[in-house]
C-alpha cells in the first residue's frame, strides 16, 4: 500500500472514530437531560394524580403511579363546589382564595411595571442633578434584609389603618429596586437619537415615554411582569403578618391553612394537592403566553 493510501485509510479511520465519539456524547448528554426532565416532572406529575384519588389512596401500598378511581371531587370540594366538613371549618375555599390573589397580584404587577418603567425611564434618559446618587442610593436598598423593616414597616402599616386590607401587598412594593434597575438597564440600550428626535417633533418627557419607549422595550416589560406576578402570588410572608379575615387569605394562606388538620379531620392531602394544582395554573398561563417575550428580554443583553 503506498504512503497515500494509508494516510487517506488512517484520516478515514479518525474521521470514522471522531464521528463515534460525537455521536456517543450526544446519546451521553440527550440520556442526562431525560433523566433531569423525568426528575423535575415527577413532582408535578404526583401532585396531579394525586389530586384525583382519594385520600387512603395516596398513602396505599404498593404505590398507586396513576389513579385506581380517578375522581374530580377533590376540586369540588376544594372550590367549595361541593359539601366539604374540611373546608367549611376553614372559612374559606378556594375560589375566593383565588380571587383574592388574582385581584392583589393583578393589580400589584400593572402598577409595579408602569412605575418601574417610568423610573427607569428618568434614571435612564433623563438629565437631572442628582440622579446617579439617587440611583446608587435605591440599589444600595437591595442589600438590606426585609426583615430588617419588618417592625417598622408593620408600625406605619397600622398608623395608616391599612391592617386586614390588601394596600400593604401592594403600595409598599409597587416601585422596587430591582423593578427599577431591570427597566432602568433595559431602557439604556434605546437609542437617544429616537428620543431626540421625538423632543425635537414637540414631545413632552411622558409622551417620549408613552409612544417612543414603551412600544420598543415590550420584551423587558414581559419579563418583569413574569417576575412580579410570580413573586406577589407566591408570597406568603405579607398576608399572614397583615392579613386577619379568612374571607381575604391569599392561595398562600389557604394553603397553609389547608395543611393543618382541624375540628378533629386530618390534614387533607387529596385537597392540598387539588388546591396546589390550581395554584399554578395562573403563573403556567403567563409564562406560556409570554415566554416569547420573556426570552427576548432575557436574552436582550447579549445581542445589542
Amino acid at each position: 500500500m503506498s504512503t497515500v493510501s494509508r494516510s487517506a485509510a488512517l484520516s478515514r479511520a479518525g474521521a470514522r472514530g471522531a464521528s463515534r465519539r460525537a455521536l456517543l456524547g450526544r446519546v451521553a448528554l440527550h440520556a442526562v437531560l431525560v433523566v433531569a426532565f423525568l426528575l423535575f416532572i415527577f413532582p408535578f406529575y404526583w401532585m396531579l394524580t394525586s389530586s384525583l384519588k382519594p385520600l387512603a389512596d395516596i398513602f396505599a401500598v404498593p404505590i398507586q403511579f396513576w389513579p385506581a378511581r380517578p375522581s374530580p371531587i377533590n376540586y369540588l370540594e376544594v372550590l367549595g363546589l361541593a359539601p366539604s366538613p374540611v373546608i367549611s371549618g376553614r372559612r374559606v375555599t378556594m375560589a375566593q382564595a383565588f380571587l383574592n390573589s388574582s385581584i392583589v397580584a393583578a393589580t400589584y404587577t400593572g402598577a409595579s411595571v408602569f412605575f418601574s418603567s417610568l423610573a427607569g425611564f428618568s434614571f435612564a434618559k433623563l438629565r437631572f442633578w442628582g440622579s446617579r446618587v439617587l440611583f446608587v442610593v435605591m440599589l444600595a436598598t437591595m442589600m438590606i434584609p426585609n426583615s430588617v423593616g419588618l417592625i417598622p414597616n408593620y408600625i406605619i402599616v397600622a398608623r395608616l389603618g391599612w391592617i386586614d386590607t390588601w394596600l400593604p401587598l401592594i403600595v409598599p412594593s409597587v416601585a422596587s429596586a430591582f423593578g427599577v434597575f431591570w427597566m432602568r438597564q433595559y431602557i439604556s440600550s434605546v437609542p437617544d437619537e429616537m428620543i431626540e428626535a421625538a423632543q425635537i417633533d414637540g414631545c413632552g418627557p411622558f409622551a417620549v415615554y408613552s409612544r417612543i419607549v414603551l412600544p420598543v422595550i415590550g420584551p423587558g416589560l414581559a419579563a418583569l411582569t413574569i417576575f412580579k406576578f410570580m413573586g406577589n402570588w407566591n408570597a406568603f410572608f405579607g398576608p399572614l403578618i397583615y392579613l386577619k379575615t379568612a374571607e381575604l387569605y391569599t392561595v398562600p394562606i389557604f394553603l397553609a391553612l389547608l395543611n393543618t388538620s382541624v375540628q378533629g379531620y386530618p390534614i387533607p392531602y387529596q385537597l392540598v394537592f387539588a388546591a396546589a394544582a390550581i395554584s399554578i395554573v395562573p403563573i403556567l398561563v403567563i409564562f406560556v403566553g409570554a415566554q416569547r417575550y420573556f426570552i427576548a428580554g432575557l436574552t436582550a443583553g447579549s445581542v445589542k
